[in-house]
């Protein structure tokens, strides 16, 4: 009797879906990618409004008693502040916001700065 012969390699649908399981893990990672990268961006506007916001404050801070309310534009990012002056602080409310972007981002940040009078 004679034996079967044995066939090496791979079926064409075993190839079809190999290709297909590695086409959608490469889309996967090309759309998480794009995230990734979305994220970044917003990122990189939050921590520049941060820094703005500081820097805005130690102004404020240096001039404590002269300090008035204002809005700036900074091209990408607009920053506007409120001072408000109390007894023995002045109260501080500064926006920084992006407008032009696709991103929102809007950050608020609060300081109470003790002046002497």
């Amino acid at each position: 009797m004679r034996r079967p012969a044995i066939a090496h390699g791979y079926a064409l649908i075993e190839v079809i879906v190999a290709i297909l399981v590695f086409s959608v893990g490469a889309l996967v990672l090309v759309a998480s990618s794009a995230l990734v990268v979305r994220g970044m961006a917003s990122n990189a506007l939050r921590e520049e409004a941060a820094r703005i916001a500081g820097s805005r404050l130690e102004v404020i801070r240096s001039e404590c008693q002269t300090a008035t309310s204002g809005r700036e534009d900074l091209g990408r990012l607009e920053s506007d502040w409120v001072v408000t002056n109390e007894i023995a602080a002045t109260r501080v409310v500064e926006s920084v916001h992006c407008p032009a972007m696709a991103i929102q981002c809007v950050a608020i940040y609060r300081a109470n700065i003790w002046c002497r009078r």
